[in-house]
C-alpha cells in the first residue's frame, strides 16, 4: 500500500473522476466559488464548537486575486479524504452544507490552494498548485498527489482554527463573473441605481468604510450563507470581518465597481451574520425615512391601513399563522388547505412578510423585493412567479422570505424535493390572492406599475452609442431598444435572411418570424404555414432569459432564437453560454445555425441549446472603426 493518495485518481477511476468534478463545479455560482463556499465553511465550524463568541476573518485581494479566511472553530481534521468529492458528509446536521462538496469546489478552481488546520490534537498544513487544470489532457495535467496524514506545519497557526488561502488564476472568469453577478442583482442601473443612496447612506453614518464594502456586505447578507434567514444561536454572537485591497479598483474592477471603492485601496469593516433586512439598511438613513410598522394583516388583509412613509414587517411561525395568510376577507380558506396541513405546514420554520411602496424596495433592498425559499435559513434562487390574484401591479410591493427544513441540491441554489417546491410556490400565491394583495393596496395606496420604470427612466444621460451610421444614439436600456435596433438594422439591410409575422406583448414569447438558415433555400419563404414560424425573444442581455427558465414563466424548448444586445451572465447554473464553436449544434446541425449567431445557451441538465444573437457583436461586424490614419512621412523615414 502506497503512502500517498492522488486526487485525480480515487480508486483508479480518474476519467469519470474529473467528469463529476467538472460538472460539480459549473453547477455552483460564482459567488459560491469565489468566496461562498469557504465562508459556509466557516460558518458551520463555528456552528459545531463549543458556545460562546466566534470570529471570522476573511481577506479578499483583488489586485492577486487571492481569499483568505480563517475561523476561531476546532479545526480542520487531519483527514485527507475529505478533499474527495464524497470524501465527507454532513447530512443530517442541518449545516449550510449539507454534501461536503464545496471546498473541493473551491479547491480544483483555484490556481494555488493551501489548507492549515490546528485542533486540540496538533497543526497540519497541505498546499497545492495547479488544481485548475485537473481537466487538461493527460500529458498536462498537474501533479496532485497527497500524504494519507497531512504533514505537520512547522510555523502553526497562533490559535485552534482553520486558515483557507486560494488564488485565482490570471484567465479565471471567477472574479469577473462574481463582480458582474454583484452588479446585475444590486445595481442594475449602475450607478444610477436608487440603491447606491443606501451605499452612501452606509458610508455616512459609519457603518461601512467605502461604499464598496457596503455592497459586498449587503450582497452577502443577502444572497449568500452569510445571509441566514433563520439565523441558529450559536452563529448570533460570530461576527465576520472583511478585509479588502486594491491597488487601482477602476482599473482593475471596472467603473462601477472600481467607482465605489471612494478613492481607498485598503480598508476592513464587520458584518454580523444574519439576511440583510429593511430595518437594517433604513437605519442607516437621516430622517426623513420609512418608519417601521407591525401591524396584522386581518383577514383578506383589510386590517392593514394606509402610511404614507413607512414600511409594514409581520412573521409567522405556527400553523395558526400560516392559515391567517391564507383566509380571505370572507373567512374562507384555500381548497388546498388539507394538502398544505399536510404536507407543507410542517416543514415551515418562519415566514418574514414585509410591505412597502416599491420605490422604498428599490432604494432600501439590492435587487428589490424578493420571493425567498430557504433551506434552514440558506438562501436558495428558487423564484416563485405571481400568477394568482387580480392586482398584478402590487407584486413588488411585498418582499417575503419562507424558510423551511429541507435539503439542497449539489450547487446549493434550490431544494431537493420538487414537491415541496411546487406547494410553495401554490402557498405563496394563494396568500398573495387572499390577503397580500389587499393588505399591500391598503397600505401604499393606489400603486402605478409603471412609476420607477419608465417615468424615472433616464434618457439623455445613458451612455452614448457611439455609431453615427444609426439613429439610435443611445445603448440599449430596454426591451423595447433592442427591439427598435434590431429593425433599424434590419432597415439598412442587414438581416435579409429574416422575414417577421408579428410582434406581441401579450403572447407568452415576443416574436415569431420565418429565419433562412445557414442550410436553407431560399424556398424557405414560400409556401409558408404556422409550424414554420421560429419563436424570438428579445433581451437587453440574453443571461435575463434564465431567470424566465428559473421561474418557468418561458421554456427553453419553445425558444428558436433569442436576440440581445450584450450577453450578460446566466443567474442558474443550470443554464451556460457557450461559443457556437463549442456547441452541440454546430458538431451536429451546423446547417440550422441562424445568420450572425456567434454563442448559444445550453441547458446543462437536457442539453439543449438555444442559440443567441448578440447585437452588439453585429455593430463591430457591421460596422468595423475605421483604419488609423496613416503616419506623415516624416515618421515613415525615420
Amino acid at each position: 500500500m502506497t503512502d500517498t493518495y492522488d486526487l485525480l485518481s480515487p480508486e483508479s477511476l480518474s476519467e469519470n473522476y474529473i467528469h463529476q468534478l467538472r460538472q460539480t463545479i459549473d453547477a455552483y455560482l460564482p459567488q459560491h466559488v469565489f468566496v461562498g463556499e469557504v465562508l459556509q465553511n466557516a460558518l458551520d465550524a463555528v456552528r459545531e464548537t463549543a458556545g460562546g463568541k466566534h470570529k471570522i476573518d476573511l481577506a479578499i485581494d483583488f489586485d492577486s486575486r487571492e481569499v483568505t479566511i480563517r475561523d476561531d472553530a476546532d479545526g480542520f481534521p487531519n483527514e485527507p479524504k475529505l478533499l474527495f468529492l464524497g470524501g465527507g458528509k454532513k447530512a443530517g446536521r442541518k449545516l449550510a452544507g449539507q454534501v461536503g462538496v464545496g471546498l473541493k469546489v473551491v479547491l480544483f478552481s483555484s490556481e494555488a490552494f493551501t489548507l492549515r488546520s490546528r485542533t486540540a490534537q496538533g497543526a497540519f498544513k497541505f498546499s497545492v498548485n495547479g488544481a485548475s487544470s485537473f481537466d487538461s489532457p493527460p500529458e498536462a495535467r498537474p501533479n496532485l498527489t497527497m500524504p494519507r496524514t497531512f504533514e505537520p506545519d512547522s510555523a502553526p497557526l497562533d490559535a485552534i482554527g482553520t486558515e483557507i488561502s486560494y488564488r485565482f488564476a490570471q484567465d479565471s472568469r471567477v472574479l469577473e463573473s462574481y463582480l458582474q453577478e454583484i452588479e446585475t442583482e444590486a445595481l442594475p442601473r449602475g450607478l444610477r441605481s436608487e440603491f447606491v443612496q443606501t451605499l452612501t447612506n452606509a458610508v455616512q453614518s459609519g457603518r461601512y468604510p467605502t461604499r464598496f464594502a457596503a455592497l459586498l456586505a449587503c450582497d452577502l447578507k443577502r444572497f449568500s450563507y452569510l445571509g441566514m434567514t433563520e439565523l441558529p444561536n450559536t452563529l448570533r454572537d460570530t461576527v465576520v470581518t472583511i478585509t479588502v485591497k486594491c491597488a487601482s479598483p477602476v482599473a482593475t474592477l471596472g467603473n462601477t465597481i472600481g467607482e465605489l471603492f471612494d478613492g481607498k485601496d485598503n480598508f476592513s469593516f464587520h458584518v454580523p451574520v444574519g439576511y440583510l433586512d429593511m430595518a437594517e439598511t433604513v437605519s442607516w438613513a437621516k430622517p426623513p425615512k420609512p418608519a417601521p410598522y407591525a401591524q396584522n394583516l386581518g383577514a383578506g388583509g383589510v386590517d392593514l391601513f394606509k402610511v404614507q412613509n413607512g414600511f409594514n414587517v409581520t412573521e409567522y411561525r405556527t400553523v395558526e399563522d400560516f392559515e391567517a395568510l391564507l383566509m380571505n376577507a370572507r373567512g374562507k380558506l384555500p381548497d388546498e388547505i388539507d394538502s398544505f396541513r399536510r404536507l407543507l405546514f410542517p416543514k415551515i420554520n418562519v415566514i418574514r412578510l414585509t410591505v412597502a411602496r416599491i420605490p422604498h424596495f428599490e432604494r432600501y433592498l439590492p435587487g428589490g423585493s424578493q420571493r425567498v425559499f430557504s433551506a434552514n435559513g440558506v438562501v436558495t434562487r428558487h423564484s416563485p412567479d405571481l400568477t394568482k390574484g387580480r392586482n398584478q401591479q402590487y407584486v413588488r410591493c411585498f418582499d417575503i422570505v419562507v424558510d423551511v427544513d429541507a435539503e439542497l441540491n449539489y450547487g446549493k441554489t434550490h431544494l431537493k424535493n420538487m414537491r415541496l417546491v411546487g406547494l410553495l410556490k401554490n402557498f405563496v400565491n394563494e396568500a398573495y390572492r387572499s390577503t397580500i394583495q389587499n393588505a399591500a393596496s391598503r397600505f401604499v395606496g393606489k400603486a402605478d406599475p409603471f412609476q420607477d420604470d419608465e417615468r424615472s427612466a433616464a434618457f439623455w444621460s445613458r451612455k452614448d452609442l457611439k455609431r453615427p451610421e444609426l439613429t439610435i444614439k443611445k445603448v440599449p436600456a430596454d426591451e423595447n431598444d433592442v427591439i427598435a435596433l434590431f429593425f433599424e438594422l434590419a432597415g439598412q439591410g442587414r438581416f435579409p435572411q429574416f422575414q417577421w409575422y408579428g410582434l406581441s406583448q401579450r403572447d407568452r414569447y415576443d416574436a415569431r418570424a420565418v429565419i433562412k438558415r445557414l442550410g436553407d433555400s431560399e424556398q424557405v419563404f414560400d409556401n409558408l404555414i404556422e409550424s414554420a414560424l421560429r419563436v424570438v425573444e428579445f433581451k437587453i442581455r440574453a443571461g435575463a432569459v434564465t431567470q424566465d427558465f428559473d421561474r418557468e414563466d418561458k421554456n427553453p424548448r419553445d425558444i428558436d432564437l433569442i436576440i440581445a444586445y450584450e450577453e450578460g451572465t446566466s443567474t442558474s447554473p443550470q443554464f451556460q453560454f457557450l461559443d457556437l464553436a463549442d456547441s452541440d449544434m454546430q458538431d451536429r446541425y451546423p446547417e440550422r445555425v441562424f445568420p450572425h449567431v456567434k454563442r448559444v445557451l445550453r441547458d446543462t441538465q437536457s442539453g439543449y441549446e438555444v442559440q443567441v444573437l448578440l447585437l452588439q457583436d453585429c455593430l463591430e461586424d457591421f460596422f468595423p472603426p475605421p483604419p488609423p490614419p496613416a503616419a506623415p512621412d516624416d515618421a515613415i523615414d525615420e
